[in-house]
Formats: C-alpha cells, structure tokens, sequence
C-alpha cells in the first residue's frame, strides 16, 4: 500500500481554500434561496406548498447522499471526487439559473444536491490526508467557518443580486467560484491518493441505496412536522418506511466486507460520545435559531431588517471563531474547548430563556454572541476528537457520519421545539401563518433547548478513552 498524503509540491494552503470553497457555496445555496423563494414562486407562478421544494429538494439530496459520498471517497482518490462534484454542482447551478419550469427547477436543486454532498462528503477526507494528526484543528476550523460564513451572507446576498439582476443570477454565481477554484487547486486534487483504494475496497451501493432511502424518509418527516404536525399519518408513514428501510440496512450490512455503517466504529466510546454532542448542540442551537425570527417580530416587533441584523449575530460570532477553536484544541487539548463551547452554549441560551419579553437590544446580542462563541469553537474540536485514532481506510466515512448527525441533529431540534412551543394549542402546527404566539410558548421552548444544551455539557464532561486505531477487521481494545 502507498503512503497516503499529499504529493510532492502540493499547496496545502490553496487546496485547504478550494475545499473550503466547495462547503462555503454548499451552504450559501441553501440560504441565498430562503430569501428570494416568494419572487420565484411568482416568476414561475406556483403556489407556497410546491416552491418550499425547493430548498428540500437540495436539502434531502444532500444529507441522504453524504454517506455514500464519504465512502466513495474512502475507495477511490478523494482529491477527483471532489472535483467530480465541483462539476456537478456548477452544471446544475447553470441549470436551476436557466430553469423555466418547477419541475426543471426541482430537478436541478436536487442535482445540485447530489454535487454537494459529493463536496461535504470528501472535504473532511482530503483535510487529513493533508494534515497529520497534531495540526488538523485549524483546517478543520477554517472548514467550519466556511460553512458559517455561507450561511451568514446567504441572505443578504441573494436578496442584493436578486434585487438588481433576478434570482436566477444568484446560481450563476458558482459558475465563477467554481472555475476559480479549479484553477487554483484541481491539479492538487486530483492527484491526492487514498488507502481505501489500495486495499482493494469498493462501495456498498445496495447499503448507499437503503441509507439514501431511510435520510430522505427520516428528512421529508422531520421537515414536516411543523407543516403538518406529529398526528398526520403520511408523517408516520415515512417514519414507518425509514425503520423498515434501517431494519433492512442493518440486516444487508452483516454481510458486507465494507459495510457503509462499520459496527466497530459506532462500537467506539470517543466516536459515539462525539457523535451524541453533535447531534444535540445542534438540535439546541440550530432549533433555537429557526424560532427566533418568529420570537423576534412576535414579541418584540421588530422590523424585518432589524430580526436579520440580530440573526447575523449568532452566524458572525459562529464563523469569527471557529478557526482559533480548532487552533486551541490542538494546542490546549480539543476536550478543554469543546467543553468551553457547550458551556458558552449553555449560557448564551438560558440568558435568552431567562431574561424574557424585558430583555433589550443589548442582551439579545449578548445572549446571540455568546451562543454563536460556544457554537463556533465546540465544531472542530468534537471532529478532531472523534477521528483521533480512525485508521485512513474510514476516515472519510467517520467525518461523512458527523456532516448528516448536523443534519439529523438540527431537524430533530426544529421539530421538537415547534412540538414544544404549539404544545395545548389549538392550531397543531401554527407557524405556517403570521399569528400571535405569547411568550410562555417560546418560553417553553428555549427551556427546552436549554435542556438539550445542558444535555450536552453533561455528554461532553464524560471521560472519552483514548482508543487504538480503528480497522473493521480487528476488534476493539479493551
């Protein structure tokens, strides 16, 4: 087998830019839409039910795809599947600027979506084939704030470009981003090597299958529930079909040489505990983040421009400080500052439940900043722990299993808070519409976010053993 990492002469600065490019345009196509969904609902004269698919066509495509992706750049050079999805992702961008009809739209966001996981689904990987373990904690950082950052000017942005030149300019623009960064850094990426390939591996199609199946099922419900709310059977039926879907995986992955879903990695107490706060820091964070706007002009009455500025707080503090979080767990220890960050988290939420109606501008931004803080450094450190010691041959699928935990994690967040802050209403699902919603239900639910948060700092003070290197061949140490 050959050395797995860079090849001689490579720049790990500008193909550490390219990957973070390629996370940077995956996230800013999901918010640059947000904002200009009504002004292509009347272009294209549909109704709100059938332009929301737009975002979920991406969305489902992305998240059910990141494990297949991971594994396949686990099994062949990770560098060109990258750029495989670079392209993609550029072509269905073309395509969605260019569309006429819902249905072309539709097809080509989830295009696009199939080219982005592709990116996020290799980005990790390529990371540690660049970097050793010891100095991955700030190109994981830089990696977070790319994700941040496309979040934090999605909204701003697309409401600008489509404002003066029309929404379909705001696909266009990852026709440029694209072809800069295969200038600058496609010959490094596709000459990284991988082990997987060297040993022989091959993707687990039939698993990637039922994987795809159960996430879409699992997503489309958990993006429901706020819709239709938890009694509608259609939701229970999806839930019902993602079950049997994960019933039948477990059951197909027992005989599989290269399972998509490895025993012995979940079998991994610094994995598991890793994966555990990933999901519940965001389901608290991002829960909490998708009431606001409704918490902020409900409540507070304030304009819409004003509940953007306020949003950005948590999106700026978040991608200001996620490179020195990586940079201090490498230097300090990642348990130390992902610990730092679950408190920040901790206390930024329960300053938001506590202070109430009576809070001012000021203490929002407190409470925004300090959440946004906790956020931005627990990210890179939890990754870096939870590869530490992952043999190469798995690497791209650990990090892969972490990228669709944020997601999982986030829509169980939505759906537990919209359960909790509809709970004794009349309405099952009330924020579909504009209505008046008291301060005892957002009350009720970022006390229950802070439950999540707390959850979490109780995870993330349990001891994680430091374990030998993963193979699914051998078994776990003791």
């Amino acid at each position: 087998m050959r050395a797995v990492g860079p090849p001689a002469g490579t720049n790990r600065g500008l193909t550490l830019l390219a990957v973070c490019g390629g996370a940077f345009m995956a996230t800013l196509d999901t918010s640059i839409v947000s904002i200009i969904l009504p002004q292509m609902a009347r272009d294209l004269q549909v109704a709100l039910p059938a332009i929301s698919w737009v975002m979920q066509a991406y969305l489902m495509a992305n998240a059910s795809l990141l494990l297949s992706s991971s594994q396949l750049g686990d099994c062949r050079p990770p560098g060109r599947v990258f750029l495989a999805g670079m392209v993609v992702f550029a072509l269905a961008s073309g395509a969605c600027g260019l569309s006429t009809r819902i249905w072309q739209l539709l097809a080509a966001r989830a295009l696009q979506g199939v080219g982005a996981s592709l990116m996020l689904g290799t980005a990790p990987k390529i990371i540690t084939v660049l970097y050793q373990e010891g100095e991955r904690g700030l190109p994981f950082g830089l990696f977070s704030m790319a994700f941040a950052s496309g979040v934090t000017v999605g909204a701003p942005l697309g409401g600008f470009i489509a404002a003066r030149w029309g929404w379909p300019w705001i696909f266009f623009l990852n026709l440029p981003l694209v072809a800069l960064a295969l200038v600058i850094s496609g010959s490094s990426l596709a000459r990284l090597l991988t082990a997987g390939r060297e040993a022989g591996r091959s993707v687990d199609w039939r698993g990637g299958l039922l994987v795809t199946l159960c996430i879409g099922l699992l997503l489309w419900s958990l993006t429901q529930v706020r819709t239709q709310g938890w009694r509608h059977p259609a939701i229970w039926g999806a839930l019902g079909g993602a079950a049997a879907a994960l019933v039948l995986l477990l059951l197909l992955e027992k005989r599989q040489p290269w399972p998509l879903l490895p025993g012995r990695l979940w079998q991994s107490r610094p994995f598991l505990l890793g994966a555990g706060g990933v999901v519940l820091t965001f389901a608290a964070v991002m829960g909490t983040f998708f009431l606001l706007p409704f918490y902020l002009e409900e409540i507070f009455h304030l304009p819409i421009q004003t509940v953007g500025w306020l949003l950005a707080v948590i999106s700026l503090s978040n991608a200001l400080v996620s490179p020195l979080g990586g940079l201090a767990g490498d230097r300090w220890g990642n348990m130390v500052v992902l610990r730092l960050g679950s408190l920040l988290i901790l206390a930024g939420l329960t300053a938001l439940w506590w202070w109430g109606p009576s809070a001012g501008c000021g203490h929002l931004i407190v409470s925004f900043a300090v959440t946004g803080l906790g956020f931005g450094l627990f990210q890179a450190p939890n990754l870096n722990e939870m590869l530490l010691g992952v043999k190469p041959e798995v690497l791209g699928l650990a990090a892969g299993t972490n990228a669709v935990l944020k997601n999982l994690g986030a829509l169980l967040g939505i759906a537990c808070l919209v359960t909790v802050i509809t709970w004794g209403e009349a309405a099952p699902a009330p924020l579909t519409t504009r209505q008046c919603l008291s301060w005892h239900c957002f009350q009720r639910a970022f006390l229950a976010a802070t439950g999540l948060a707390g959850l979490n700092v109780v995870l993330n003070f349990l001891p994680r053993r430091r374990l030998a290197a993963l193979t699914l061949e051998a078994g776990l140490p003791d």
